[in-house]
């Protein structure tokens, strides 16, 4: 549609609203708010008209103001109070310099009743070429005022962790719609649980949109995201809906998420309970020295490790690495005999916690250095000086998915 065509029509311009739900009541919290134009009886989605590098900022701005108008209405007349969920251009913001029009227009919308803590300002931060300066005044102003904002078009390829983290953003919003069911999910993995970090670590809530099928949904929840949207729980629309209207079929699904959540980690606690047996069993009345110690604990877990060493309570590596040849046989390799591995963030959380518990632990998922496998790593202590490391075989794992 031309431009103009909008312009000369912008009394026809009117919001459509995206249900947002939240992971903690299962119910509609607010809409993102859309816009379309109604032409010769049919609506139009305006999103190609915003995304158009090629259309006037000024012309953007008109359409933008008659939407936020004609929504915040729409919103002061609803018993439930919905947050509104606003697309910001801040190349339209930086070009027009018209920040402080943003914030006036609700400062009157404020006096009308319309609370600023049910304003989130969602910033499209991707394609914005300014100087990152004006970008980071222009979101700690709006905070300043009251209103939340969210880092919005977040996708998994693209991220940028120290340029959103000098943004104190309320919100990430992550889009999820790229990301099919048969793809390489690791990588989308590695991204999303950084993500995950990330956002606790600052404050923010992790946003998810884009969810268009049962496996995005459980992606969505399986790392963390505080807020839900997309069409496989509910599509967008003119007018707002009943806050509970999809709480039970919601509900059930994360509680079948839950479930599957409980018997992937009752399966781990009882492959930790395997392993502490069998090597205290192994061990017991035996008097070794470390490397002996190894091969023994090498051949009784042979079916499912790859490589196994000991370590002492300040994280020198005591033993060789011993390493499972292809013929199932057992090499030693010194190299890394000697070398301190405390440097690794979580190696002395997991000496002490093992120390104290008297039991192994098992790690999270991770890469190896070495072979770039996707491994996880048991570890053991065999008293209060002496920890065995197991990394786990990469078959064994592809074998059993509530090891990955």
């Amino acid at each position: 549609m031309d431009p103009l065509d909008i312009i000369e029509n912008v009394s026809h311009v009117f919001p459509h609203f995206q249900p947002i739900m939240n992971s903690e009541e299962y119910k509609v919290i607010g809409y993102e708010v859309l816009g379309q134009i109604e032409i010769n009886g049919e609506a139009q989605s305006l999103a190609p008209f915003f995304l158009d590098a090629n259309v006037p900022v000024d012309y953007k701005w008109e359409v933008d103001k008659e939407i936020y108008h004609k929504a915040v209405k729409q919103a002061l007349d609803d018993p439930s109070q919905p947050k509104l969920f606003f697309n910001i251009d801040p190349t339209t913001l930086v070009q027009l310099d018209c920040l402080e029009e943003l914030m006036e227009t609700f400062e009157r919308f404020t006096k009308q009743g319309l609370n600023p803590n049910r304003v989130v300002f969602e910033f499209r931060v991707n394609d914005y070429s300014g100087d990152f300066n004006d970008l980071s005044h222009m979101l700690l102003y709006i905070k300043a005022s009251g209103y939340q904002v969210a880092l919005d078009d977040i996708r998994t390829h693209d991220t940028n962790l120290d340029f959103f983290s000098k943004l104190e953003p309320n919100m990430i919003k992550v889009d999820l719609s790229d990301l099919k069911e048969g793809m390489n999910f690791f990588s989308y993995k590695d991204v999303l649980n950084a993500l995950a970090t990330f956002s606790r670590k600052i404050g923010a809530a992790l946003h998810f949109k884009g969810i268009q099928s049962f496996h995005q949904l459980h992606t969505a929840w399986k790392h963390g995201g505080r807020y839900l949207q997309g069409s496989y729980l509910q599509n967008p629309a003119s007018h707002f809906i009943d806050p509970f209207s999809s709480k039970a079929i919601l509900e059930e699904t994360i509680h079948s998420f839950i479930d599957m959540a409980h018997r992937k980690l009752q399966r781990q606690i009882d492959f930790i309970r395997s392993m502490d047996n069998d090597i205290a069993v192994n061990l017991k009345g035996k008097q070794l020295t470390t490397e002996e110690l190894v091969e023994v604990i090498a051949r009784a877990t042979q079916a499912v490790s790859f490589r196994v060493y000991i370590c002492d309570l300040y994280g020198y590596q005591k033993s060789a690495n011993w390493l499972k040849l292809e013929n199932n046989q057992w090499h030693q390799d010194l190299q890394a005999k000697g070398k301190n591995w405390s440097w690794r963030t979580y190696f002395l959380d997991q000496i002490m916690q093992m120390r104290h518990r008297k039991m192994g632990m098992l790690s999270d998922k991770y890469r190896d250095i070495e072979t770039n496998d996707l491994i996880r790593t048991y570890s053991y202590p065999v008293d209060d000086q002496q920890y065995v490391f197991i990394d786990l075989d990469p078959d064994f794992l592809y074998e059993n998915d509530w090891l990955r």
